[in-house]
């Protein structure tokens, strides 16, 4: 080779090489100006209460507690004096420790019975989000379970079926058989499904037995597969369409920089994602409105698993609070007060909604004491002093015997006192047959002296007056 063919080799590789420098770093430019235009346009910083006594440190992996709110709104409206559109219809913890290579997940179901701040009654959780919108929501939630949510990711649930696509589609695996617009699944089928058969395959809830606790797991099902598909790298051949999904549908706290180093400490997290579930939930109806309630022995169980995954102290059932006042707590609230909010939620003074507690009160108390009403004595009833029966004995004492006149002019023996018949039974008893009387002889006899004792009188009575022949 010439010396003049080796100057042009190098020249051209150099030219190569130049323009695959401004490619590469065009294509940076491209895609960290698209990185800053959709993480200033999602990031939305919020102001709660911090529940920590240190910010967790990213660059040495502290564990982190993320709240994934999922929306039925376009996560920006807002009507005039109602609150934001919609509720958060899906809250998902994610409880991230890239020291132990753990996640543990957990949802709250969201017609939870709690309080929420600046409404004067207990009302089910996913109505935080209306009344209040992110902020609120992720207040309500810290306060429920006692545990810090260091950063939040808000997604609207409509476009979710955007980001599936842009992501090329997820796998999933259906714990039941069913079908649901026209969406066909099947127990232990793994598929691909795209966008809108994710949704479908998230949001069925009435034909499934296990109701809203089994749409929850399968939301769970999806968001696991979401979050798989993205770290697997595969998707970043299809980054425009997954950055403008993003953009219009997601809605954060966390800044470029900081979801770069969770990126980069906490991927071994993803290792071993576990699901833990509340032990209890209790069906509850107040005006009636229905609700989930968890006893607070189950709140407890899931809030110290969560806090242990956080290397956070445990607490005690003091520690939290609840709405139905049946268990200990620091704030309690009565049935009764929750129904006379809910019938009359504006317009009474304190005064007036402690009378009309009392009223209820008073209510339910005289409904109790109707229930069982004992029979009442006749009034001004009095026995009689000596009592008799008003009706006759059946038998009368049978009259003294009289035997018939005798020619002889002998006076006879009186005879003794005639006894009381016994009572008459309904069949005789099986006694010998009485001997007949002889009949009277034409010669008057003397008559018998009387027996020291009376003999027993026949069981059948002869009719009044008869005589012997």
């Amino acid at each position: 080779m010439s010396k003049n063919q080796k100057t042009s080799w190098k020249f051209k590789l150099s030219l190569i090489g130049c323009l695959l420098l401004v490619l590469v770093g065009g294509a940076i430019w491209k895609v960290s100006r698209d990185l800053a235009r959709v993480a200033n346009q999602t990031n939305q910083t919020i102001e709660v209460a911090n529940l920590r006594k240190k910010s967790v440190n990213l660059e040495e992996g502290e564990p982190l507690n993320v709240l994934l709110i999922g929306t039925d709104d376009d996560l920006t409206a807002r009507k005039e004096g109602e609150g934001y559109v919609g509720r958060a219809d899906t809250l998902m913890i994610l409880s991230i420790n890239p020291q132990t290579r753990s996640t543990k997940m957990v949802s709250i179901p969201r017609d939870t019975y709690t309080f929420i701040k600046g409404q004067s009654n207990p009302d089910k959780i996913n109505h935080s989000y209306a009344f209040g919108g992110i902020e609120l929501t992720v207040d309500t939630v810290q306060n429920y379970l006692n545990l810090p949510i260091d950063y939040y990711a808000a997604v609207n649930m409509d476009g979710l079926a955007n980001l599936i696509d842009a992501l090329g589609g997820i796998e999933v695996t259906s714990p039941l058989t069913f079908e649901y617009r026209n969406t066909m699944f099947k127990k232990g089928e793994t598929r691909h499904v795209n966008g809108v058969k994710a949704l479908n395959f998230a949001r069925m809830r009435y034909d499934d037995p296990l109701g809203e606790v089994g749409r929850q797991n399968r939301q769970k099902i999806v968001i696991k597969a979401i979050v798989d598909k993205v770290l697997s790298m595969d998707s970043l051949t299809n980054y425009p369409q997954i950055l403008k999904a993003v953009e219009d549908n997601v809605r954060t706290n966390l800044s470029i920089q900081t979801a770069l180093k969770i990126m980069k400490q906490y991927t071994p997290a993803a290792e071993k994602m576990t699901i833990i579930k509340f032990d209890d939930l209790e069906e509850l109806y107040i005006d009636d409105v229905f609700y989930f309630h968890i006893p607070l022995s189950a709140r407890l169980k899931v809030t110290n698993e969560l806090r242990q995954q956080s290397s956070l102290p445990l607490v005690a059932t003091k520690d939290l609070a609840d709405p139905i006042g049946d268990e200990a707590g620091d704030t309690t609230i009565t049935k009764i007060s929750n129904v006379v909010l809910n019938q009359y939620p504006t317009g009474l003074t304190e005064e007036q909604q402690e009378d009309i507690i009392n009223q209820q009160q008073v209510i339910q108390t005289h409904r109790a004491e109707e229930s069982y009403i004992p029979a009442q004595p006749v009034e001004e009833y009095q026995p009689a002093p000596n009592y008799q029966p008003s009706y006759q004995p059946e038998y009368r004492p049978q009259p003294q015997y009289t035997p018939p006149a005798s020619s002889g002019g002998q006076t006879p023996q009186p005879q003794p006192p005639a006894q009381s018949a016994p009572p008459v039974q309904s069949e005789p008893p099986a006694q010998p047959a009485p001997q007949p009387q002889p009949e009277a002889p034409t010669e008057p006899q003397q008559p018998q002296p009387a027996p020291q004792e009376p003999a027993p009188q026949p069981q059948l009575e002869a009719p009044a007056g008869s005589t012997e022949e």
